[in-house]
């Protein structure tokens, strides 16, 4: 073969190479950036639903609140126990909780102990 061809097919080959690897470069950037596109949506779907159970956990407090509020009438005891007892914790009766009689002695050790905490403070 004549070197003027076999120097063009070197040439050619080199191109093809050089293209070959552009295409991959960017097939793999596009697919990078789309998989982080995804892993920031992904992040933000997260963080909204983290933002919404805050929100239902917040909403749940004020009515516990609202409820001791209108049961015993006393705001700061109230919102002490909203506060600080668990929110799957819930009470038919403030007044006996506050008097830590009736289903004050249901309540695990830990929210007796803010039950106790909450009704210390409030004296």
């Amino acid at each position: 073969m004549r070197p003027e061809i076999r120097q063009k097919r070197y040439r050619s080959g080199q191109r093809e190479a050089v293209v070959l690897f552009a295409a991959i470069v960017s097939v793999t950037a596009v697919t990078s950036s789309a998989t982080l596109a995804q892993q920031s949506l992904q992040g933000l779907e997260s963080e909204n639903q983290f933002q919404q159970a805050m929100a239902a956990v917040d909403a749940i407090k004020r009515r516990k609140k609202l409820q001791c509020v209108l049961s015993i009438a006393n705001g700061t005891l109230c919102g002490c126990l909203s506060q600080n007892l668990p929110v799957d914790t819930y009470l038919r009766g403030y007044a006996a909780i506050a008097s830590r009689e009736g289903e004050y002695m249901q309540l695990s050790a830990a929210s007796k102990a803010v039950v106790d905490r909450c009704v210390g403070d409030n004296r």
